[in-house]
């Protein structure tokens, strides 16, 4: 069993992605994959999604190898766990980093597919997050700067799929849904 402040991102984080998948259930093939010039698909955003996620999946495990045996234990008390203000708010956003720029190469199942896969690998790295303190590790990230863990999995994961919803819901009223 997670902590609490891991179980509330995990328990965040599912139920952004319900609601995702809620918006995009009914749709074809070809109404996934549709795009306007100069904007993304619904398939190029949740491969977005999922980029961002496994990278961010990736980072956890990476952090505590490297670091294994020198971090500190997850604090008895988690509510300390907090997200700092960064200088450019993730609402704002309107570009991604390089590394999670969608390829536009994947079909409605497959990328559904891929973000299941993906959300799996999260759960584990959770997991294996609770064995130490979260704040006791920083990575930069290329537009907010210096993030620990716990701020890495609430932004990049948590918050960053809800931003996108209501670009989905735009792409959905020109679809006509």
């Amino acid at each position: 069993m997670l902590p609490q402040k891991l179980m509330e991102l995990w328990a965040g984080m599912e139920e952004n992605r319900r609601i995702t998948l809620t918006m995009v259930s009914g749709l074809s093939g070809s109404e996934f994959v549709s795009r306007k010039e100069g904007e993304w698909s619904i398939a190029e955003i949740l491969e977005h999604l999922v980029l961002a996620e496994t990278g961010t999946s990736k980072l956890i495990r990476k952090m505590l190898k490297e670091n294994a045996g020198k971090l500190p234990a997850y604090p008895a008390d988690d509510s300390v766990l907090t997200v700092r203000e960064t200088a450019r708010p993730l609402d704002r956003m309107t570009e991604a980093p390089e590394v999670a720029h969608p390829k536009g190469s994947y079909g409605k199942e497959e990328i559904l597919r891929l973000a299941a896969q993906a959300r799996e690998a999260t759960r584990d790295s959770l997991t294996m997050l609770a064995g130490a303190d979260p704040r006791s590790v920083e990575f930069p990230h290329p537009f907010f700067g210096s993030m620990n863990l716990y701020e890495w999995t609430r932004r990049i994961i948590l918050e960053h799929e809800r931003q996108h919803h209501p670009q989905i819901e735009r792409i959905l009223r020109n679809l006509g849904k």
